[in-house]
């Protein structure tokens, strides 16, 4: 079920912090439907590798800390990444930023959280 509000977006390095995130998520409440990881993988961005092993897989590295029986978990490119964000709720000029901000840091995932409650887990600064 969507909701009519909008997703929280946490940007994440793909490591043991998304990890305890994802669990302290779990631990109150949320299931795997409620909570989706979005690893960006700039490998898959060339054309020539859209076709349906690509573009909609989800497992090519083992998920850090056992997230995946927890949280949807999904590894792509760009326009699989910004499609993802959409069906999630955002607009396409909030996919594009999040995404051309996921491009400019550190950071190599999103945490997309819906409807979340509380203060469950740390802001990003």
């Amino acid at each position: 079920m969507i909701s009519a509000t909008k997703p929280f977006v946490k940007f994440h390095k793909y490591d043991a912090e998304l990890a305890s995130d994802v669990h302290a998520l779990n631990s109150a409440g949320y299931n795997s439907d409620d909570i989706w990881v979005l690893k960006w993988n700039p490998d898959k961005n060339h054309s020539n590798q859209r076709n349906n092993f690509y573009k909609y897989s989800t497992h090519f590295e083992s998920a850090v800390g056992h997230i995946d029986s927890m949280a949807h978990f999904f590894d792509n490119g760009g326009k699989e990444l910004r499609t993802r964000l959409e069906k999630l709720g955002l607009t396409k000029d909030e996919c594009s930023a999040l995404f051309r901000e996921l491009q400019e840091t550190d950071y190599t995932c999103l945490l997309v959280v819906r409807d979340l409650k509380d203060n469950i887990i740390k802001l990003n600064d």
